[in-house]
């Protein structure tokens, strides 16, 4: 869903032309231009986040409650706010499409990789961890996704013969289950911390748009 952004470039580039000669006209400013453009984004990718949602979740047979399906919603919103304020930047910093759409392709991928998705916390080098991790809006996405499906579950483990064997050691270990937070012990993610990973995400989607401000109040083409 984060790749599925770069779909924006062209549109944005259009809406950034079409900018660019009603501001030399006077007509507004970058301010007006970029909240209405953020504004009037938001809904569809609510409604992006719902229909894949409605169809995915369920599918991937994740934890059945209401509660933990709308904040998975809440989870991909906020991924996809970041995502096309990762966009809105990078083609106000280039605006050119196939330079534009390599470096989100090439930035998304990154992300991807130190987000804990590809390569788990714990083993993660410690030179892309501190460097790349911690700005990296899809390793808080991931991160809440992760809690919000293991915290409150409990898993069977096998068996070999008469013996009980778990994947993962937990208190339930004794009862032949797997309890969910030794997932997420297991990817070095701690519970209680959504709301922290949450306003991490709305302070780098905050980050973005002012760049992309300042960036489109300095360029006047």
């Amino acid at each position: 869903m984060s790749f599925m952004a770069v779909a924006y470039v062209p549109a944005f580039l259009e809406d950034r032309a079409m900018f660019v000669k009603e501001r030399s006209n006077g007509l507004y400013g970058p301010t007006a231009f970029l909240v209405s453009n953020f504004l009037i984004g938001l809904p569809f990718l609510f409604l992006i986040s719902i229909l894949f949602s409605l169809v995915s979740y369920w599918l991937i047979n994740m934890q059945p409650t209401a509660t933990a399906f709308f904040t998975w919603i809440m989870w991909l919103f906020l991924d996809l706010i970041a995502a096309e304020s990762l966009v809105v930047l990078i083609a106000s910093i280039f605006p050119n499409f196939v330079v534009a759409l390599a470096l989100i392709a090439f930035a998304n991928g990154l992300w991807m990789s130190v987000g804990g998705f590809l390569v788990s916390m714990p083993v993660l080098n410690v030179f892309w961890k501190n460097v790349f991790h911690y700005i990296d809006y899809q390793a808080y996405v991931f991160q809440g996704m992760m809690v919000n499906e293991f915290q409150n579950r409990e898993y069977a483990c096998g068996w070999a013969g008469d013996a009980c064997q778990c994947m993962y050691s937990s208190e339930l270990e004794a009862e032949c289950k797997i309890a969910g937070t030794a997932v997420l012990s297991n990817y070095g993610y701690a519970t209680g911390r959504q709301g922290e990973w949450a306003g991490i995400l709305v302070g780098i989607i905050v980050v973005y748009r002012l760049l992309s401000w300042g960036v489109t109040w300095y360029r006047r083409s």
